[in-house]
This record gives structure tokens, sequence and C-alpha cells, in this order.
């Protein structure tokens, strides 16, 4: 469920992570560590993750981004899709 009021924009992204495979599981902590993050996917081998992000401003949804970026053992991570539900 969504932690944002009734009232206030909502934006969604799915994203893939692609991290390198022995460094994955403390990529998946750091990323889990974000409260609006959601893991839907894994493929341990690849290293590559399915994670959705949710905010009230598009913006931020850059900067998690960025952040997951910045997660040691990150290779790239790539924007799937973008959802905006307006109120």
């Amino acid at each position: 469920m969504s932690q944002f009021s009734e009232n206030e924009n909502w934006y969604v992204c799915s994203i893939v992570v692609q991290a390198r495979p022995e460094k994955l599981e403390q990529v998946k902590a750091e990323i889990l560590a974000i409260p609006t993050a959601e893991i839907h996917g894994e493929n341990p081998e690849e290293g590559k993750l399915v994670v959705t992000l949710e905010s009230n401003r598009q913006l931020a949804l850059a900067d998690l981004m960025d952040e997951i970026k910045d997660i040691s053992g990150v290779i790239v991570v790539s924007l799937i899709s973008n959802y905006l539900d307006e109120k």
C-alpha cells in the first residue's frame, strides 16, 4: 500500500538493476533499506534485479535511482517504465 495521502500525485517507476553477482545480496539489502523500494524479481546468476520505486515527487524518483547507482557493486540502473497517478 502507498504511504502517500489520497490528495497527492503518486509516481512509480520500474527499473532493472544490474549488479556484480557476488555483491547481489549486499545490493538487495541496500535497496530494501529505501522505504519506497520493492524488489519484484531477480536473476542471481546474472546479478539482475527488477525494482519499483514510489514517490509523491517525480524528481525524487531520479534521486532514488542515483542513490541505487551509487551502491557498491551496482553496474547500471535502467529505467523500464514510469507511471503517474494524478489527483
